[in-house]
């Protein structure tokens, strides 16, 4: 499977690494079908945290919490809103996705930007 993640940063202040996926809008056809998509990107993003491949790329990764920041532009607010809410309480109950499961990562947290492309 190939994860795309956008850009990885590192916030100094948070003490964390930001791995940044952008999603661009507008969608024009169903929300559920982007919704499943953007829900395979974010799996993909936290294996390739959990199984090291982040870390060994950016070794200053290693060990930091991680922050799953997804950046939106012309999305739905709402709908992709309260997706990445259910999916950032949910993924961590499974064994597979906490960061306990793994050396390579801290602790996750999930956030969302809403922007618009003028």
């Amino acid at each position: 499977m190939t994860i795309t993640i956008d850009f990885i940063a590192f916030d100094d202040e948070r003490d964390a690494c930001l791995l940044v996926l952008v999603e661009e809008g507008p969608w024009t056809d169903a929300v559920e079908g982007h919704l499943r998509a953007l829900q395979d990107r974010l799996y993909g993003c936290l294996e390739a945290a959990l199984d090291g491949q982040v870390a060994k790329q950016f070794p200053r990764a290693a060990n930091m919490k991680t922050v799953v920041r997804v950046d939106c532009y012309g999305l739905p607010r709402e709908e992709v809103d309260e997706f990445i809410e259910r999916f950032s309480e949910g993924v961590l109950e499974i064994p597979d996705f906490s960061p306990s499961s793994s050396p390579w990562v801290h602790s996750f947290e999930f956030e969302v930007n809403h922007d618009n492309i003028h």
